[in-house]
């Protein structure tokens, strides 16, 4: 376990200063606090990589993410990876990906870039070395099985380790159940995929102390769930519980407030857009993402890209912005939250009903599954979404999800 901890200081330095073209493998070695005798080949035995093959691929990770994103020169791009020059970037770049920087940029201009296709690479190499009892399994043979278990359970969980990676591990038969890693902030974060409270408390057992936590997906109540695992050794759990609603009827669409309206954004709503939140540091990096959506959406073409907002106005006067997230695995469409954000003059609650019920009937109109997991049976907790209770539009719990930490021995 100390070498695991020390290995993901490594790469979490590596991933940090990568840029840096002048880093070593004593550089790494001495910030992660291993002797450099061996860290080569400690580091490849739990992350399958050298140390400078993984300096090199992270810095070609951060230039594809680069070039997915914007269209920032060659050179800017180079000289912000560790490389002095465009054409030693494109020397490297090629031999990774097969293409130069510019053919990368072209072909997947289309295409809305996944946190899990750049980062969350080491995990099944690192967990599957530190327990051997556990194998790695295809992530799309898992995501199948979410799907085919409970889609309504589980169809969030299996939307999120796509977009995020990781890796799903088994201990026995998939079907049985299995866990999803992914890594954050040096954090292994789980996705439990099982109803036998055995397997569940097993799994528990295994991956135990600060460095896991791991979500449950059950219908059952707090109470049941700290007796399940306290009847199976399990006494020292920190449990947070959330709520993953979804609407599956139809919804009734709410009257508009008086001189408002809603319609949707399109590229080239994007001028009215930028020009309405300019200045708002909040908005600063948003809007660079949203020009990205809507070109990729609305130029390029792409009917999968996940942007889906609407501006609201009074007259021709632009007063909040809203957007779901269409996102999709296997052929499951969902509508993964609504954000609901008026100015703050307009930020009433007739404005937030109505808003929120257009989206989710947009949402179903489109083969979606509204899914909600900011409002709650105790209604009102977060003013900024408005204080109503969503099942007064159709949605029902179809999962509590709890967030469990556990004490090592």
């Amino acid at each position: 376990m100390e070498n695991s901890e020390l290995i993901a200081k490594a790469l979490s330095y590596i991933r940090r200063d990568a840029s840096d073209s002048g880093m070593t493998i004593e550089d790494v070695a001495e910030h992660a606090g291993f002797s450099t005798d061996y860290f080569n080949r400690i580091f490849f035995a739990h992350t399958g990589f050298h140390v400078m093959e993984y300096i090199r691929f992270t810095r070609l990770k951060k230039a594809a993410v680069l070039l997915r994103e914007g269209d920032r020169d060659v050179l800017d791009v180079a000289l912000d990876c560790g490389y002095e020059s465009p054409e030693s970037l494109c020397r490297a770049f090629r031999k990774q990906y097969g293409m130069t920087p510019t053919e990368y940029r072209k072909r997947y201009e289309k295409t809305e870039p996944l946190y899990g296709e750049f980062f969350n690479d080491t995990v099944a190499a690192r967990l599957t070395h530190e327990f051997p009892a556990f194998r790695a399994v295809d992530p799309d043979e898992a995501i199948d099985r979410m799907l085919e278990a409970n889609a309504m359970k589980y169809g969030l969980a299996a939307i999120d380790c796509q977009n995020n990676g990781g890796a799903p591990l088994c201990d026995g038969d998939l079907r049985d159940g299995f866990v999803w890693f992914t890594e954050w902030d040096g954090r292994f974060e789980g996705e439990i995929i099982c109803d036998d409270w055995d397997k569940i408390a097993g799994y528990f057992k295994t991956f135990c102390g600060r460095r896991f936590a791991l979500n449950l997906y059950t219908l059952v109540d707090e109470e049941c769930v700290r007796d399940e695992l306290a009847a199976r050794g399990i006494a020292d759990a920190e449990i947070e519980r959330g709520e993953i609603r979804a609407c599956t009827a139809g919804t009734t669409v709410c009257d508009p407030p008086e001189e408002t309206t809603l319609r949707e954004l399109r590229w080239e709503d994007y001028p009215l857009i930028e020009k309405h939140y300019a200045g708002r540091e909040s908005w600063k990096h948003r809007l660079v993402h949203l020009k990205q959506e809507l070109y990729r959406r609305d130029v390029c073409g792409n009917e999968e890209e996940s942007v889906f907002c609407f501006g609201l106005f009074r007259g021709e006067r632009m007063i909040g912005f809203a957007e779901g997230r269409l996102q999709r695995t296997h052929g499951f469409l969902v509508n993964n939250e609504i954000a609901v954000m008026p100015d703050p003059e307009h930020r009433r609650e007739d404005v937030y009903r109505y808003v929120f019920s257009v989206i989710t009937a947009e949402a179903l109109a489109r083969g979606a599954l509204p899914v909600d997991t900011l409002h709650t049976a105790a209604s009102g907790q977060n003013c900024e979404q408005g204080q109503f209770d969503s099942a007064q539009f159709g949605y029902r719990t179809v999962s509590y999800l709890y967030r469990i930490r556990r004490n090592g021995e």
